[in-house]
Order: structure tokens, then sequence, then C-alpha cells
């Protein structure tokens, strides 16, 4: 009996197609799935991520405040203002049309669902400078957004012009 070299070798290459073809149609379920399950991040584009605040600008000149390590954070509808070891101030925000609005702050430590007066950022706390740090200076505010890349954040408002980098 007499092996035909071409024969085995098409033997060969037809045997394993049933297992690619499986794991094939497998990938391609899988991949009809995944827009479902990671529909919530990132939702903002550019936006999302960590931002470190770099700069200050206003009529009387321009701080740089890098070395102080403020920090604002941006995931689905909230954003963080922290600077490390220091507590946290969350707030609300609205991207559209060119612009950033900011509302809702509350205190990290404390929880704002429950609808106490106290527990969310006051003006009066805003007056006394909670959130000097980082150029805002009301509990309801927004923002023009001047630049948004991937390395740059530039907000302005008013007088005041914020510059953020990617972190």
């Amino acid at each position: 009996m007499r092996i035909n070299m071409y024969d085995m070798a098409a033997r060969h290459t037809h045997a394993p197609l049933w297992p690619k073809l499986r794991n094939m149609l497998l990938g391609v379920f899988l991949m009809t799935l995944a827009p479902t399950a990671c529909d919530k991040v990132p939702m903002n584009g550019a936006l999302d991520g960590q931002w470190q605040l770099l700069s200050i600008a206003t009529p009387d000149g321009t701080r740089d405040v890098k070395d102080m390590q403020n920090f604002l954070c941006f995931q689905l509808h909230l954003t963080q203002w922290y600077k490390p070891g220091k507590s946290n101030i969350y707030a609300h925000f609205e991207h559209s049309g060119g612009n950033i609005h900011f509302f809702d702050f509350a205190h990290s430590s404390k929880q704002a669902s429950s609808g106490d007066n106290d527990e969310w950022v006051t003006p009066r706390e805003m007056n006394e400078g909670i959130l000097d740090g980082w150029g805002v200076h009301s509990t309801d505010i927004t923002y023009h957004v001047r630049r948004l890349d991937g390395s740059r954040l530039v907000l302005e408002c008013a007088d005041t012009v914020l510059t953020f980098r990617k972190f």
C-alpha cells in the first residue's frame, strides 16, 4: 500500500478545522456582548481620568500650583477634587456644548444622599476657601473648555483660567 503525501496533508488540514471554527464563533459571540458590559467607562472621552492642576491665572497674575499636588478626577457624572493626605470633595458635573458645569459639592466623609444641609459644601465654606487651591469659589459653577486633549485641560470662568495636565 502506497501512502500519498498529499492525501495525508489534506486530512491534517481539515481535521483541526472544527475547533478553529468553534473558537472563532465563540469569539464573535463574546465580542457582541462586550459593548453592553463596558458601556459606562469611559463615557466622557478625553475628559475622563485624573488631571493635575498646574496653574491658576487671574487678572492679578498666574500662580504656579503644580507643587500643591491638587488633582481633579472625572468618571461617569462625578468629579473628585483631592489633594493626597487631605479630605476629598466630590461634585456632579455636566459636560456639553464646550462647557463643564460643576454642582452639588459634597464632603467625602459625609453621605450627601441623606439630605442634611451640613453634608454639602456650603457657600460659606467656599467663601472661607475650601477649594481655593483649585481656583473654585462657588458651589455651582460653569467653565468654558478652552482646550481638551489627551494631555491638557484648560478651563475658563469669568477672569480665572485653570490649566491641568493629564496625570
